[in-house]
């Protein structure tokens, strides 16, 4: 009994290599060609791997896109709604909170750059909209909370959280922008914004 057990671990362990492989290729050519402009082809000869072995594990993208989905996910690493806490920990005023709510977000834009754009043909997946519904709920709570302090309605939140969209992060960065330069010029916009709101 115990080299078939042993048998089977190694057979799974390069199976799940194999996957991983799979999942990592598929990966770079879907932030390279978008989901639609790859095909299990390019995936098969970026992994060097056969083509049945992509069907094999990927039958269809029902399976393939959700398994991205969370590779991108740890490789991006986004925040979530319990780390409030932490975020704002020992902030003192609106600005510090804004501050931190943005640098936030921004780095998780910048680890997960490569693979958050997403086209109108793409949203046709109901595991790219899932995504953007997550994302679209997690900007909007983390901003609410980020503005608790001045008691913003959901006008505010939604404008606030519009500006802090992955889209315009993309869009600056298109224009040769850094991160540090795209936090800076989202704060100013944000903090001249509660500025005009407190008068």
């Amino acid at each position: 009994m115990t080299p078939r057990k042993y048998t089977k671990t190694k057979r799974e362990a390069a199976s799940e290599v194999i996957r991983q492989r799979i999942l990592d290729s598929t990966l770079v050519l879907h932030s390279q060609k978008g989901i639609f402009g790859t095909s299990w082809k390019d995936i098969a000869q970026h992994a060097d791997v056969s083509l049945a072995t992509v069907y094999n594990y990927f039958p269809s993208l029902d399976e393939l896109v959700p398994a991205c989905g969370d590779l991108m996910y740890a490789i991006a690493q986004p925040p979530s709604l319990d780390d409030a806490n932490v975020i704002f920990f020992d902030t003192l005023s609106i600005e510090e909170r804004i501050t931190r709510l943005v640098k936030t977000l921004f780095d998780f834009y910048e680890r997960g750059e490569p693979y958050l754009e997403v086209d109108h043909q793409e949203r046709s997946l109901e595991s790219v909209r899932e995504w953007e519904a997550y994302l679209k709920s997690l900007i909007e709570g983390l901003t609410r909370i980020a503005l608790k302090p001045i008691k913003p309605n959901k006008h505010a939140v939604e404008t606030v959280a519009a500006l802090l969209d992955v889209p315009v992060f993309l869009s600056f960065r298109r224009k040769g922008m850094s991160k540090f330069e795209i936090e800076k010029t989202i704060n100013t916009l944000l903090l001249c914004w509660v500025s005009d709101s407190a008068e």
